[in-house]
């Protein structure tokens, strides 16, 4: 009863505005906790938060892990940032046959934590609450929290997160440093797309609202922090996982949106970012969009594409991009077939000449 009411009342434009975020957390605050971590098992773990409107692209971030090291991999934690909804059981089934050697353990929302989310809405709670759901259940004292969106293009990549968190006693490991809402170098704050983490410390210390979004005074400035930022700033044990660089993955950042604004008819913020989403539906073994895109560029007579019932204009796309697309798919195509594919290099080459054509032709 509480549940059908709590949805008459609150809708998902009402529960945001209304109540506001920091409303929204004291409200789920008792809905969410974890146990201390006394007896660790051995070894890291991988915690995945999948967008369930992108599920089909799960088996593609997939592709890269299972090619990594994993040696000291203890479990995979898997969470769809949604309620349990049909197909589900489908496509944990499905994952689990493709993969056999890998130690999944799936999880979806709580149903009333994740009433909430879904009626706010917002990427930055979704993204909160796939922490707050997976990391009760890990067994590690360590864990890394990997993007759904970033692909690792070296066989070390956890390995080297892993190792580096342990060896120094550290509780934080990123890749990169964020510069979100106007963090600096200076304030040596990791990026959440690659962070490892000491998950016995952070149980005993905090609560899992505490990995929330949150707004915070850093020196003078009013920032927007990322999960877990505000919890790195709270202590000096964190630092540069060793070994690697932005080199040693393949980070698509804004494909979400990108995919959502796509499915929806809307213009995308960065329009090129669709070159990789349609790049990764073809892995993902969904050709259509990809094959139609490489034929539209390539009998292209103005700056607009259309691909299915998307239309975008590219106008005002630098040419220099084909080269940031060419550079990380030859490298995504090398660590998964250890060759460009034929039709890769010329989806690539479609690109390249459709910028130049659209820059001297179509201006």
């Amino acid at each position: 009863m509480f549940l059908y009411r709590f949805k008459m009342v609150f809708t998902k434009s009402t529960l945001r505005n209304i109540l506001g975020r920091e409303t929204i957390k004291l409200i789920m605050r008792p809905l969410l906790s974890w146990d201390r971590l006394d007896h660790p098992a051995e070894g890291y773990s991988i915690m995945l938060g999948v967008p369930w409107d992108l599920r089909h692209l799960l088996k593609v971030n997939l592709d890269f892990l299972s090619r990594t090291d994993l040696c000291n991999c203890h479990c995979i934690h898997i969470v769809f940032d949604r309620r349990k909804r049909q197909g589900y059981e489908q496509i944990t089934t499905a994952t689990q046959q493709r993969y056999p050697h890998l130690p999944f353990v799936f999880d979806h929302y709580r149903q009333l934590p994740g009433l909430i989310a879904e009626r706010v809405n917002v990427s930055t709670f979704y993204n909160s609450l796939n922490c707050a759901t997976m990391l009760p259940s890990v067994r590690t004292r360590y864990a890394i929290l990997h993007d759904f969106d970033l692909y690792p293009l070296v066989p070390e990549y956890f390995e080297s997160v892993y190792q580096t968190t342990k060896r120094n006693g550290w509780h934080f490991c990123g890749l990169e440093k964020t510069h979100f809402d106007g963090l600096t170098d200076k304030d040596n704050v990791f990026g959440t797309w690659c962070l490892g983490m000491d998950v016995q410390w952070l149980r005993a210390t905090f609560h899992p609202i505490d990995i929330f979004h949150r707004v915070q005074r850093v020196d003078t400035r009013l920032i927007s922090l990322d999960p877990f930022s505000s919890l790195e700033l709270r202590t000096p044990l964190r630092g540069s996982v060793a070994g690697l660089n932005g080199m040693s993955c393949c980070h698509v950042k804004n494909l979400c949106s990108t995919y959502l604004r796509y499915t929806t008819g809307r213009a995308a913020k960065v329009v090129w970012r669709l070159h990789y989403l349609w790049y990764l539906e073809y892995l993902a073994d969904a050709p259509a969009n990809f094959m139609a895109a490489t034929e539209a560029m390539e009998r292209a007579d103005s700056s607009i594409l259309i691909v299915g019932n998307y239309r975008t204009d590219f106008a005002d796309t630098d040419p220099t991009c084909a080269n940031v697309l060419r550079d990380e798919l030859h490298r995504m195509e090398m660590m998964l077939y250890n060759q460009v594919r034929p039709e890769v290099d010329r989806y690539i080459s479609a690109f390249s000449m459709f910028l130049l054509g659209r820059g001297k032709v179509f201006a």
